[in-house]
């Protein structure tokens, strides 16, 4: 064996990385050094130090270091003094070393603009460098000011207020913070009215600093139109849409495009085209069903086509998985019921015409797995699609088509049985509202808009007589005695419309026609211009026009993004005249989409109680002006059975806000709802399913 001599068999060690070391995060005066050198390490791949490597020094933002180049020790250190610029705020240092992994490294600084004794402050986070007029800036842009005191030091507690320093604009939002442990005062919900460049100037006391420029752009036309996307296909006319609680939409439609069976259909948005979406076959039509949420998010849908005017008696039970269970019958054939889930879950079918063509006077209500009807109820005669809302008080109420309101109870007693009517107020319009729309927007508040017809359900010898309205009617059913209060008139007069609730607490109204008769296939009568209606002004706004004319069998329905899906109308008939079939749909961006930064959510529960306060995670804490849910929609024929909304009372926290459920199942049926956060303009975020029971 051979000797081993010193320096025989071993390699100098190679630099594999480096990294900071020390110096970082430190805080200084303009113009002057830091109090520690900025430090870097340099190692092997084992960890270890390395020396002799040379790393390169450069100052970002003004000032200097002591030396552009330093060379590791045998600790494996480099180190530089850094002094600072003369602008106040962020500047960055920089250590680079060729080759090795993590070069280079950055350290930051904040410099201050101050003397010694006096104090000092300086910006740590500057607002965005360019954004659009109005906008509530997004939390990762709202500007952040560092105070300290005579030494140096952070001071917490002081106020600081921003105001514009240069530009002709106005600032908006809570201009006033104040500083936390570390001397940081953040902002949380600043923007800038007006147009151009901008700056802001923070002040403290005697200090001031002012901030980069912002340059502020007007608001694209989009911000009051809206914008219309392009046609999507469907293979079916999609007339029956509900939202379910995955994002999945459960679709069918009378025929599909072989005029076929219009099955229903499982629709993912996010897994490509309708046309591909899984089928549900079923051996009987639910075209012109009914159907409704129900609290555990299965959609019930009873009745539907023998052929038309007379109707089946089946139940049906479907996922979005495209499971589907049959339940019993009901006691009557269906044919344009409507089906409403009560407070304490059941659910009560009500009209429609039977298997005979004759209207159903006698509803049902689905309680203990089974069907009982109400006879108590049989001497109202409602054919069609009876617009009905769960009331603040727990009672069912009858909103239309037909001129005279009513209210229902389920659990009372006429002279029939179980099941009675009350007489309720009359329209302002003399006419019933056939295929006008309906929704309730706040809980007991009701909006009524458009739809044409007669003094009776009889035809007049011209049905072209039954021309339609633009006239809105509102209720409140919070009030001791409720009366039906115009709400203005849409830009058109409509019927086979649509109305959606939006997050923003306003009512879309889309689509329908302006031609007299059941429906008027002209396209020149077709209503393409969507309006919005704005509950706190009583106020009507004409929108941007989609692309197609959607009359008869058109729906539309909230999506969780915040946009609006408009679609199908026609396979049916106007007489002897087939109105033409429009297989696909449109989506809507509101206004409020175009108007800048969205709040977000990160998290929320999945379920709450009734009165539950319940934690939402957002980083938009200090931007949220409103909080509001929208129960998931079910549409058909001009009339959304399961939307309605609720604003809910909350809090800010340090991690987002703090939100109390309505405290009973009369302002909120149980089920799945989306959840918007929104800010001061109204713009909301894009909605978390929650589900309350």
């Amino acid at each position: 064996m051979g000797t081993l001599r010193c320096g025989e068999g071993t390699d100098p060690p190679v630099a594999a990385a480096i990294e900071p070391a020390a110096g970082n995060d430190q805080n200084g005066l303009v113009n002057q050094p830091l109090a520690d050198p900025l430090v870097v390490l340099i190692t092997d791949q084992n960890g270890d130090p390395v020396e002799g490597v040379t790393v390169s020094w450069d100052a970002q933002g003004g000032g200097s270091v002591s030396t552009g180049s330093v060379v590791s020790g045998s600790d494996g250190q480099a180190s530089v003094t850094r002094t600072l610029g003369p602008a106040p705020g962020e500047q960055t240092t920089t250590a680079s070393a060729s080759g090795l992994e993590g070069s280079p490294v950055t350290f930051v600084s904040i410099a201050i603009d101050g003397t010694p004794g006096e104090g000092g402050i300086a910006i740590t986070a500057n607002p965005p460098v360019a954004a659009l007029t109005g906008e509530v800036f997004d939390p990762s842009v709202q500007p952040a000011v560092l105070v300290t005191d005579g030494s140096g030091n952070p001071a917490a507690g002081v106020a600081v207020t921003a105001s514009i320093a240069s530009g002709s604009g106005t600032l908006e939002g809570n201009s006033s913070a104040t500083t936390d442990a570390a001397g940081v005062a953040r902002f949380g919900d600043l923007g800038i009215a007006g147009t151009g460049s901008h700056t802001l100037e923070f002040t403290s006391g005697t200090l001031s600093v002012t901030s980069s420029p912002v340059s502020v752009s007007a608001l694209p036309p989009e911000a009051t139109d809206g914008e219309w996307g392009p046609l999507v296909a469907w293979d079916i006319v999609p007339l029956h849409m509900s939202l379910m609680p995955t994002g999945k939409l459960l679709v069918w439609g009378k025929t599909d495009v072989s005029d076929t069976l219009g099955v229903p259909r499982v629709w993912d948005p996010s897994a490509g085209s309708p046309t591909t979406a899984l089928r549900i076959p079923l051996d009987t039509m639910l075209f012109c069903a009914g159907h409704a949420l129900m609290p555990d998010g299965t959609l019930m849908a009873a009745g539907g086509h023998t052929r038309d005017d007379a109707g089946i008696a089946v139940t049906r039970f479907m996922n979005e998985s495209g499971a589907v269970t049959e339940g019993p019958n009901m006691a009557h054939g269906r044919w344009y019921p409507t089906l409403t889930t009560l407070p304490d879950g059941r659910i009560l079918t009500m009209a429609g015409r039977n298997q005979n063509g004759m209207v159903v006077r006698i509803p049902e209500i689905w309680e203990g797995g089974g069907w009982v009807e109400l006879p108590g109820a049989s001497p109202v005669d409602i054919p069609y699609y009876p617009r009905n809302f769960v009331a603040p008080d727990g009672r069912v109420f009858y909103a239309g088509e037909r001129i005279m309101s009513r209210w229902f109870e389920v659990d009372a007693s006429a002279a029939g049985g179980r099941g009675r009517w009350t007489d309720g107020p009359s329209h302002i319009w003399p006419n019933n509202r056939e295929y006008g729309t309906a929704v309730m927007y706040e809980p007991g508040k009701i909006l009524y808009a458009g739809g044409g017809g007669h003094s009776t359900w009889a035809q007049s010898p011209d049905p072209k007589s039954a021309s339609p309205t633009a006239t809105a009617e509102s209720i409140d059913l919070n009030q001791s005695s409720p009366t039906w209060q115009s709400a203005g008139s849409m830009a058109f007069p409509r019927r086979h419309l649509n109305s959606t609730i939006l997050p923003d607490g306003q009512v879309l109204i889309t689509g329908g026609t302006r031609g007299g008769g059941f429906v008027n296939i002209d396209p020149g009568l077709a209503v393409r211009q969507a309006e919005i209606w704005n509950p706190a002004t009583g106020q009507w706004t004409t929108l941007a026009s989609n692309s197609r004319m959607r009359v008869y069998h058109s729906v539309s329905l909230l999506l969780p993004d915040g946009t609006v899906l408009h679609g199908a109308s026609g396979d049916a008939m106007a007489g002897t005249v087939p109105v033409p079939p429009e297989r696909n749909h449109e989506i809507f961006s509101p206004p409020y989409l175009f108007k800048g930064a969205r709040p977000t959510i990160t998290s929320a529960p999945a379920s709450v109680g009734y009165g539950q306060t319940f934690a939402v995670a957002t980083p938009n804490a200090a931007q949220v002006a409103a909080v509001r849910w929208i129960r998931l929609g079910s549409v058909t024929h001009a009339f959304d059975m399961s939307q309605r909304a609720n604003t809910l009372t909350f809090a800010a926290t340090a991690n987002g806000v703090s939100v109390t459920a309505p405290a009973s199942a009369n302002l909120a049926p149980p089920g799945h709802y989306q959840l918007f956060v929104l800010n001061r303009n109204g713009v909301p975020s894009e909605g978390t399913v929650i589900r309350v029971q």
